[in-house]
């Protein structure tokens, strides 16, 4: 399976369900295909060496892969102008479907099941759901590789209609969510060796931080 067929396959399914296919959601949501795959084949759908970077899962190769796949026509990068505040999108140059990058039905059912669930729904709660729901992100180590061997077999995504906690465990995420807050507030502080090559994030991972902050102010 080539990624950038991948990368187009979900932005134009995420394009169907009615989302928007910006760089950040194509992301997230690949990380989310990624547990659905390892969940069943003990092996990741990308090979992308995910890390623990700043916000959440972030992989290094996912820019070259967004290259590739623009270089080959799939896809569409739609950057804001310099100085402009936005998103970056990608959009797929042509439909392709999900069926011609999962080789069984079953697979493309799974995918189509996760990509459904957060095509519309706003980037800042995939966001909260790939930090604080996710099994690789549970104790994870900032900086150092995520661990997928921690997906259990008899986990699966439900079906997303919104997160739905106990009260004891709102308590918990809103502790780990001042608790990442106030750690992000020391990473702005202090002076980080920059990753090479360095990360490119869009304005969308701002407006989330930000929004997150809102809550806690």
């Amino acid at each position: 399976m080539e990624l950038a067929e991948l990368i187009g396959a979900v932005a134009s399914y995420v394009t169907e369900c009615g989302g928007a296919p910006t760089k950040t959601k194509v992301l997230k949501l690949l990380y989310l295909l990624d547990i659905d795959t390892y969940r069943r084949t003990n092996q990741t759908l990308t090979g992308f060496d995910w890390i623990f970077y700043l916000y959440g899962p972030w992989a290094a190769s996912y820019d070259d892969a967004l290259s590739d796949a623009a270089h080959t026509e799939i896809i569409r990068i739609v950057a804001p102008e310099a100085g402009d505040e936005g998103a970056t999108f990608i959009n797929p140059v042509q439909r392709l479907p999900l069926a011609r990058v999962f080789p069984s039905f079953v697979q493309e059912l799974g995918a189509k099941r996760i990509i459904e669930a957060w095509a519309s729904k706003p980037v800042v709660e995939l966001l909260d759901y790939v930090y604080f729901h996710t099994a690789p992100m549970r104790d994870a180590t900032r900086g150092a590789a995520l661990d997928f061997s921690t997906v259990s077999n008899e986990e699966s995504f439900p079906h997303y209609f919104g997160i739905k906690s106990k009260p004891t465990e709102v308590k918990e995420i809103n502790r780990k969510r001042r608790q990442f807050l106030d750690s992000m507030k020391l990473v702005r502080k202090a002076q980080i060796a920059p990753l090479d090559p360095p990360p490119q994030y869009d304005d969308i991972y701002q407006s989330a931080v930000s929004k997150l902050e809102s809550e806690f102010d």
